[in-house]
């Protein structure tokens, strides 16, 4: 319909995504019509499926120049052949297709990292000396000393966890293309709304100061269940997504 298009093109020009996917998503259902696919990939995940999109809509219209120019921009003509020269076949174009992680998937990577994190962070305090420190005050038998060392025991290890995690999670985000130890074993993957892939500037967002924001309670990391891009708070805060590899 020429008002949904309408919409459409208005909610893009606003940059409300969200909106504008769920009204191409009712329009390509009801009426999958050049046009549509040609909004479709202004607001596509990825950039596979912008690829897709502009294909669709030559397909219904071979002369779409808007469509056409683009996908010449992406995806630039090959150079002509020699007279003399074998011809080359092409390899077929590759589909990409984006599935958004499962919230249990996810879960399962989150205990994964944090079992992880345990571990250097024990091997941490450690070295640190935290654990000779209570030791010490356990064989005291003094139970002030005991106590205030049990305190500043905990208050150490704690630091030290939140440090771990932080450098952790940033360092692998950023190393790894968005992807940490739990989330390479179940082939997820964290990139940004747009299909590219996060920055460490990202990565600081979204595992230092977002997780500190879903930790409340865990709130950020329940939301996920209900939103429609599966996005936790701190997906949100950094404008990422989690996507599932497998698809």
């Amino acid at each position: 319909m020429a008002h949904r298009l309408a919409e459409i093109q208005e909610a893009i020009g606003r940059f409300q995504m969200d909106r504008a996917r769920e009204l191409i998503s009712e329009e390509l259902e009801e009426n999958p019509s050049a046009d549509a696919y040609y909004l479709a990939s202004q607001a596509a995940l990825s950039h596979g499926q912008r690829i897709e999109f502009l294909r669709s809509a030559l397909e219904l219209d071979p002369d779409f120049e808007a469509a056409s120019d683009e996908l010449a921009q992406i995806i630039p003509a090959p150079p002509k052949e020699l007279p003399d020269a074998a011809p080359v076949p092409a390899p077929p174009p590759a589909k990409q297709r984006v599935r958004l992680a499962s919230v249990g998937r996810r879960w399962l990577a989150i205990i994964i990292d944090g079992l992880i994190v345990a571990v250097m962070t024990l091997l941490l305090a450690g070295v640190s000396g935290a654990f000779a420190t209570i030791e010490a005050a356990l064989l005291s038998d003094d139970p002030t000393m005991i106590s205030a060392a049990a305190s500043q025991f905990q208050n150490d290890v704690l630091t030290m966890n939140l440090l771990v995690s932080a450098v952790y999670n940033v360092a692998f985000m950023t190393l790894f293309n968005g992807q940490t130890l739990g989330k390479i074993m179940l082939k997820l993957r964290v990139i940004k709304k747009n299909g590219q892939r996060i920055g460490i500037l990202d990565a600081i967002i979204r595992n230092v100061f977002g997780y500190t924001i879903s930790g409340m309670f865990l709130l950020g990391y329940l939301w996920a269940m209900f939103d429609r891009e599966k996005q936790t708070w701190h997906d949100k805060l950094a404008g990422t997504v989690v996507v599932d590899e497998r698809a």
